[in-house]
């Protein structure tokens, strides 16, 4: 036998097979310092070694490995130690535990991880809260009563006090008819400074008064210059039906809950599965100071769901009341939908509160508004005179007034006897100015600086949306859920 040297190995493996001494196959006097051992460990438990060196005849010898049984080991500590019984027992929990996050990064791989973001009040909670109602368990009755009953009650007093505070500061009180109501819910002790119900005062209690006050000509007067204070628009719907809202016995419906504002404070997270998969949908706060929050949930996002309401054009923000609400909403998405951290993610753009934003157009064009004065589409106005509607603005700066009894009538309509525009032609003119105005919207909200042309890596798919409305959302979720 030759003692082979082992200074020179290579062998990356930890196992007890390779031979530390080998027997020449031809005859003749070796060096054994000139071997390098270059090949990987067989299954037979041999190795085979390249060997290049001088024999006594000059000519190069291959090695053949001996058996295992007549090797000797020649260096402790190198490849051919022996691994205890303890190493065996950590390396094998060592691989149970790599096994175990190989399997848990497959199953955070599956989950779709859907982001929802907006600015303030543009309705991403009531989005969140159709998700519920369609693919989770929806909302119990004890949940309505106990829950969500008290926030909807103050939401209702918390809109009237809004309005009797603008009756106030737009100089309105003239017009207030039923000043008797008037003063005793502004002096009402059981609510505090912010119109929330004390729970010593039930909507019971308080709502005949409320309902005095929606139909008050000043509070009507108050409702039309809206925008130029801050009240949750879609509350008009409780008032419309304050009668059976204050009876003790009733409770919540689920159109109740997703009109109900509740602001969203931080990051709200919401679990759902839908066909087997499983759904992370995170919903943040849209107010200024809510937004640095934001990129705490921005790693790893399947698809962004931006939430804008169409109807806040003509409006401010709370937390600024010198910034337009549309303007600001415009501004959030171009910002994110060219943010590297969306590069792959599906960008989902909700024009939300279009049933607000139709109606809306039928009370203030939205060229009348500083901020949107390029606008050159039709506008649908509602006659003053009457309450009809009986204006189409096509492309001019202000309305035109016919000469029909000083009423409001679009130009290219034939007004019938009574000097009002036929059902059909309304339909079509009103239909006309809500599809012009979307589509103006959208193409701001489309539109990129110079210097971010090439920043936006992926589509937006765009949907018109009302969010209290059920079927609607369901319709919008079905098809791009998934993407």
């Amino acid at each position: 036998p030759v003692e082979v040297s082992t200074r020179n190995c290579s062998c990356p493996h930890e196992c007890e097979r390779t031979p530390r001494q080998f027997l020449p196959k031809s005859s003749g006097q070796i060096d054994p310092g000139a071997f390098e051992l270059r090949s990987t460990v067989e299954a037979g438990g041999g190795a085979r070694l390249a060997a290049a060196g001088a024999v006594a005849s000059g000519a190069s010898a291959v090695l053949q490995a001996a058996p295992r049984r007549h090797c000797r080991v020649a260096a402790m500590g190198l490849c051919a130690s022996k691994m205890s019984d303890e190493d065996r027992a950590a390396n094998e929990r060592s691989r149970q535990i790599d096994a175990m996050n190989a399997r848990d990064h497959d199953t955070e791989q599956k989950k779709i991880k859907l982001l929802l973001l907006g600015a303030g009040e543009s309705g991403k909670t009531t989005v969140l809260k159709q998700m519920q109602i369609i693919y989770g368990k929806g909302f119990a009755e004890e949940e309505l009563r106990l829950q969500w009953a008290p926030r909807i009650n103050e939401n209702v007093v918390a809109a009237m006090k809004a309005l009797c505070d603008a009756v106030e500061d737009l100089e309105l009180m003239d017009q207030v008819v039923n000043q008797t109501e008037f003063d005793s819910f502004q002096s009402n002790e059981a609510m505090n400074g912010v119109g929330l119900l004390s729970p010593e005062l039930s909507l019971s209690e308080i709502g005949p008064v409320i309902k005095v006050l929606w139909n008050d000509p000043g509070i009507q007067a108050a409702w039309e210059q809206r925008s130029e204070f801050q009240i949750i628009e879609s509350h008009v719907k409780y008032f419309e039906k304050i009668d059976a809202m204050s009876d003790p016995e009733y409770t919540p419906s689920e159109e109740d809950v997703l009109l109900c504002r509740s602001r969203t404070i931080g990051i709200v997270k919401t679990v759902l599965e839908i066909d087997k998969n499983e759904f992370n949908i995170f919903d943040v706060g849209g107010q200024r100071n809510e937004r640095r929050k934001w990129i705490h949930c921005f790693d790893e996002v399947t698809a962004v769901i931006f939430v804008a309401a169409l109807s806040e054009y003509d409006q401010t923000l709370f937390e600024d009341s010198s910034q337009n609400r549309m303007v600001e909403a415009i501004e959030i998405f171009r910002e994110h939908s060219t943010s590297s951290w969306f590069k792959t993610s599906a960008l989902i753009l909700f024009l939300n509160k279009s049933d607000l934003f139709e109606h809306k157009l039928g009370k203030k064009p939205i060229s009348s508004v500083e901020e949107w004065d390029d606008y050159q589409g039709p506008d649908y106005v509602v006659n003053p005179l009457t309450g009809t509607h009986g204006c189409l603005r096509l492309g001019l700066s202000r309305p035109v007034r016919a000469s029909h009894g000083g009423r409001l009538l679009p130009r290219t309509c034939t007004p019938t006897a009574d000097g009002q525009a036929p059902d059909a032609e309304l339909q079509l003119q009103q239909q006309e100015a809500f599809d012009q105005g979307k589509n103006y919207f959208l193409k701001k909200f489309l539109e990129l600086p110079d210097d971010k042309q090439t920043e936006r890596s992926s589509d937006v798919y765009t949907h018109v949306t009302c969010a209290t409305n059920t079927d609607n959302v369901r319709k919008v979720c079905c098809l791009e859920i998934y993407i």
